[in-house]
Order: structure tokens, then C-alpha cells, then sequence
């Protein structure tokens, strides 16, 4: 007697495509269980978005995804294969982590000691999408074509790279469709950024940019694309939004994700463990020679400007980016540096803190 086959009614997120379903054996003597027939279907939790007509979880590499069997009771035994070449697994419920980009079937057999065996496979079940520029990665094959996993273990990059970002060169200064097509939310930010993204210096010895008073760098790394963000919680977990020179040779700011507690802000000190002047370790790219650790500052000579809420304010012959204080930034790490107004009386040629441009009701971190 033939094997009975059992068309059953799936779970909704598996609704609207026949099962892929086969029953072997059956009770005592080989012969089915008509009256019962197996039913077995894949459960899976994990995915950003979930496709229930076409039945499909997608999500961005590498995601980890819990499978569970859907079924007949009787069934007490399992095996999966999940589509990207691992070996089979036999746990009732197992978690898989995908890490490469790709369309992979996922298939489960269930067996019971009475009642024989059903296999379901959904075809193109899990999607796992490439990443975008400024998204995290462990691997360049993670990223979207045209990009690359920069700052990955083993760059080079500051440790607080725990893992990389997916990013690419961006000469002209922009990260649209003409740098990675299909892709937006990024940002070109001149930051340091080693192998294999290319410093745009090397040609002439990584000697930076000069900001024209001969003394402090604008905007002397590489230009790379970077997620854009208007805050930190627009970047992902253990990234900060940063204020950084926009790249490619536009002047102004820009804002983009950066491992938090990378580099500082405008204010904040900048020397490194050895007491040497550290320029990586400011987000603008410039550890200015003032107060006892350093400060991180920016050039404002023109053409270069100031980020929105800092002022340009003369610090002996040069033109300095200082930072706004407010509560969240008090500027108290430096004894030697402190708030000053910039319409105190003694802001001006006596000396004091002569603001060329910027908001004089404002106080600013400055050298004192």
C-alpha cells in the first residue's frame, strides 16, 4: 500500500505555496496512519522583516535565526539542513547564524518511533541582504558590491573597532548612487581610515592638509563614506554620532556613526597614554597644543568654517573651532582649560577670547 501524502493547512506565515512533503513508512508493517496523517512545517523568529505571501525572513549579514518544527506530535526526532553548506544539525529547535549574503533553503525531517518520517524544505526561505555603506561588517563579502569591511579585526584600526563598517572611497565627496547604487543614509567624512580603503595622501608621504596658517590640519584623512546621523541613537549599538569634516574636498561638516569613544568632539583632550598630541583621537582631526592634555580643535580659516554650535574664535596668530558649553559638556576634564564668554570684557585685543564668528551669548571651551 502507498505511502499516504498529507496536504495540510499551514501556519500563516507559511500560507499561499504547496508543502514540500513526504511521508515514509507508517505504523506496524510499514502501512500509514490514514486517519492521522503527518504534518511537519518551519517556525522561524530572528527575521527584521517577514514576507507572509511569499514566505520569506529577511534580514542584513550576519543574522542569527531560531527554527522550530511545526507539526504532528508524534514526531520526536529532527534533522535540519539550512542551505549554506553546514553540516546538519538535530535539535529539536536550533539557532542558526548566517554570515554571508545569499537566498538559502531551509529544510527539517521529523521522525517518530510509530509513525515513520515527513520532510518539508521552503525554498528561499531566508533572504540575508548585503550592507550598506556606514553598516557594521566582519568580512567584505558582507558588503554591498563596491564597498568594503574597513576597520575589520586585524586592520590596524583603533581597538574600539570591535567590529568593522562597511565603506568605500569617496574622492568626489559624495556617497550616493554614483559611489554605491542602491544605497543611501551615508554621509563622506574625512577620518582615518587604513588598508583597504586607500589613504587619498599616500602618494605625496600621508603629510596632512594644511588649513593655511601653517600650523594646524584641516581635514587631513581619507574620505570615506560613513553612516549619516542626526543623533546617537541613529547609529548603530556601540557607535556615536560624530561631528567630522566633510570629505572629497567640499567645505563644511558633516555628521556620521563612529565606534563611541573613538575620537572626541571640539573640547575635548587629546594626549595620548605616551603624552604625545594625538590627532586620531579628535573627531575633527586636529589635537590643538593647548591646556594641559591637548585640545581637540578645528581650523576656521577660511574657506573652512566651524560645526553648528561651535564658535571661530583667535587663540594667539591661529583661527580656532572651540565648543559650546552646556551642561552635557562642562568643560572640566583640563585644569587648563575652562568657559569663557566671548562679549567678556575682556574678549578682544587685550588678550582674551576674541570670537571672529559665533554666538557671544554663549560661553566656549578655551584655553585660559
Amino acid at each position: 500500500m502507498l505511502a499516504a501524502i498529507a496536504w495540510f493547512a499551514a501556519p500563516a506565515g507559511c500560507r499561499g505555496r504547496p508543502a514540500d512533503v513526504r511521508v515514509d513508512g507508517g505504523r506496524e508493517g510499514g502501512a500509514p496512519d490514514a486517519s492521522t496523517p503527518l504534518t511537519i512545517d518551519i517556525a522561524v523568529t530572528g527575521c527584521a522583516s517577514y514576507d507572509v505571501t511569499n514566505v520569506v525572513c529577511s534580514a542584513h549579514a550576519p543574522v542569527t535565526l531560531a527554527f522550530a518544527p511545526v507539526g504532528s506530535p508524534a514526531l520526536t526526532t529532527f534533522l535540519w539542513r539550512f542551505g549554506d553548506g553546514s553540516a546538519p544539525v538535530s535539535d529539536r529547535a536550533p539557532v542558526h547564524t548566517y554570515a554571508l549574503p545569499g537566498r538559502y533553503d531551509v529544510s527539517v525531517t521529523g521522525q517518530g518511533p510509530a509513525v515513520g518520517a515527513v520532510s518539508q524544505t521552503r525554498t528561499g526561505l531566508v533572504v540575508v541582504l548585503s550592507i550598506g555603506a556606514g553598516g557594521l561588517c566582519d568580512v567584505d563579502a558582507q558588503c554591498a558590491n563596491g564597498l568594503a569591511c574597513a576597520c575589520k579585526r586585524g586592520s590596524g584600526c583603533d581597538p574600539a573597532f570591535t567590529r568593522g563598517f562597511c565603506s568605500t572611497p569617496c574622492p568626489t565627496g559624495f556617497c550616493g548612487d554614483e559611489v554605491m547604487p542602491g544605497h543611501a543614509g551615508a554621509v563622506c567624512a574625512a577620518y582615518a581610515v587604513p588598508a583597504p580603503l586607500p589613504r587619498a595622501n599616500d602618494a605625496d608621504g600621508g603629510a596632512p592638509a594644511d588649513a593655511g596658517n601653517g600650523s594646524t590640519p584641516a581635514a587631513p584623512w581619507n574620505p570615506v563614506c560613513l553612516a549619516n546621523c542626526a543623533d546617537d541613537a541613529a547609529c548603530p549599538p556601540g557607535f556615536a554620532c560624530a561631528q567630522l569634516h566633510a570629505g572629497g574636498g567640499v567645505t563644511g561638516w558633516v555628521q556620521g556613526c563612529l565606534p563611541a569613544g573613538l575620537a572626541g568632539a571640539l573640547g575635548a583632550t587629546c594626549r595620548n597614554a605616551d603624552g604625545v598630541l594625538d590627532n586620531e583621537r579628535c573627531a575633527s582631526g586636529y589635537c590643538a597644543p593647548y591646556g594641559s592634555n591637548g585640545l581637540c580643535a578645528a581650523s576656521c580659516q577660511a574657506p573652512l568654517t566651524c560645526p553648528e554650535g561651535a564658535a571661530c574664535a583667535r587663540i594667539g596668530t591661529a583661527l580656532l573651532c572651540l565648543a559650546t558649553c552646556s551642561s552635557a559638556f562642562p568643560c572640566s576634564s583640563d585644569p587648563s582649560v575652562s568657559c569663557r564668554a566671548g562679549n567678556s570684557p575682556d574678549g578682544g585685543a587685550d588678550g582674551g577670547l576674541p570670537i571672529v564668528s559665533g554666538d557671544l551669548s554663549q560661553t566656549y571651551c578655551a584655553p585660559r
